[in-house]
Order: structure tokens, then C-alpha cells, then sequence
């Protein structure tokens, strides 16, 4: 049987109508990494993880708008757009017990930032105010995603996975990012101007996050390694 990944879905509300929605080519590059993509509407409770859990063999928490600072204990002080707060929740509920039941992770942009938050850290709310200076993250209005470097730590994880691949380009579409590690974790990449693109628990190898993102890349010889290799730890 196919290792059974679970794809968070982003949230709209709009009145009385509370909409999911994904970008496919999260789903698609599982499946083509020889994963089987799954799906829940972000309803938690105990019982609700608990079933979930026992049905899945790995989680991948995708991107999306911002975190309310609420969830690390900041006001907001910069320019945000806000993620409902019931997908925040869910999706800080589901990466903790994820966690507690061993099984692997891949943590992607905004769900780089919810491993960040959920385990007691905090994020720069807004680049070009917070971090003047910072190399270009994200395009203005609608354009292509922005294409930068990252540099991946030697001894890591993320290094497992990318074999020889220590430096090359992604696909970045982010205005926020970590700012102080949560407990635990270790940086794993950075881009050229010092940010975190990469995060991880050694305690917990099964564990990656990463600021960028693959599945808008596919075609990249490292999107493909780290969904591979991603699919294959969740099912073994």
C-alpha cells in the first residue's frame, strides 16, 4: 500500500460560507512521489486526530496566509493577511500530535511557520518593514514567484534528502518568516541574506520544515528529491 499523506487545506470565510481549498500540485507531487494524498476539513478535537491519525502515514502542512502574532504572543505591528484563526488552530493541533505519534512531517512556507509557532517560537511578521534589507522573498501583485538561493547545512536532514545538492535556486512566495527558533529546533538551510529557509527537530528526524516552495517547481531535481525522499521515510 502507498504511504497515506494528509495535505492540510487553506480556509475561507466569507459571511455564513466557510470554504476549503487547495492547490493541486501539492497533491500531485506526492503522487508522483508514490504517496497517496488524502485530505480533512480542519475540524479539531481529540477524537477527531486520534482517527485521523490511525489512517495516515505522514503529514504535509502547506502554505497559506499569516498567523495571527495572537499565536506567539505579539500584537500585530506590521502589514498582514490573516489566516482564520480555525485553520491556525487546526493546523497547530495537527502538527503536535503528528509529532507525539512519531509520524514524519514536511512543514512547507506557512506550515514552516505553524512548526515554528507550535513549538514556542516567533516570526517576523513582515520582511520589508521588520527586516529592511532582506533580498527579495516574494513578488508584488501578480507575477511570477520569486527565484533566490538557499544554502543547505551540512550534517542535516534537509542534507539526507538532497544528496549532494548544497546550494541551488527556489521558489519563494513569502513576505513573513522565523524569527526566534522554537525549542528544539535547528536551521537547516539559509538564503543569501541570512534568513532561515529551513528548519528541523534532530530529536525527531521524521521532522523537516522548509520556507519555500517545491511543488510550484516540479521540474527542480530537488523538489523531486525531497518529495521522494519524504514519501519513502513516511512509509517505512
Amino acid at each position: 500500500m502507498k504511504p497515506r499523506i494528509a495535505i492540510t487545506l487553506e480556509l475561507s470565510i466569507k459571511g455564513e460560507k466557510r470554504l476549503n481549498f487547495l492547490d493541486i500540485a501539492y497533491a500531485q507531487a506526492i503522487g508522483e512521489a508514490g504517496g497517496m494524498p488524502v485530505h480533512f476539513p480542519p475540524l479539531p478535537s481529540p477524537e477527531f486526530f486520534k482517527e485521523a491519525l490511525s489512517l495516515i502515514d505522514g503529514l504535509v502542512l502547506t502554505g497559506g496566509a499569516d498567523i495571527h502574532p495572537s499565536f506567539y504572543g505579539e500584537e500585530i505591528t506590521a502589514p498582514i493577511s490573516l489566516s482564520p484563526d480555525q485553520r491556525t488552530e487546526f493546523d497547530l493541533q495537527f502538527f503536535r500530535a503528528t509529532l507525539k505519534a512519531g509520524k514524519a512531517i514536511l512543514a512547507i512556507c506557512h506550515g514552516m511557520q505553524v512548526m515554528n509557532v507550535a513549538l514556542g517560537g516567533s516570526l517576523y511578521q513582515d520582511l520589508d518593514t521588520q527586516r529592511p534589507g532582506s533580498l527579495l522573498h516574494r513578488q508584488r501583485e501578480r507575477k511570477p514567484p520569486a527565484m533566490h538561493r538557499v544554502q543547505v547545512e551540512t550534517g542535516s536532514k534537509l542534507a539526507e534528502f538532497l544528496g549532494d545538492m548544497r546550494e541551488f535556486d527556489v521558489c519563494s512566495t513569502h513576505h513573513q518568516a522565523v524569527k526566534v527558533l522554537g525549542n528544539g529546533l535547528k536551521v537547516n538551510a539559509r538564503s543569501p541574506d541570512g534568513l532561515f529557509e529551513g528548519i528541523e527537530l534532530p530529536d525527531f528526524p521524521k521532522v523537516i520544515g522548509i520556507q519555500w516552495h517545491p511543488e510550484k517547481d516540479p521540474a527542480s531535481e530537488a523538489s523531486r528529491r525531497l518529495f521522494k525522499e519524504f514519501v519513502a521515510l513516511a512509509g517505512s
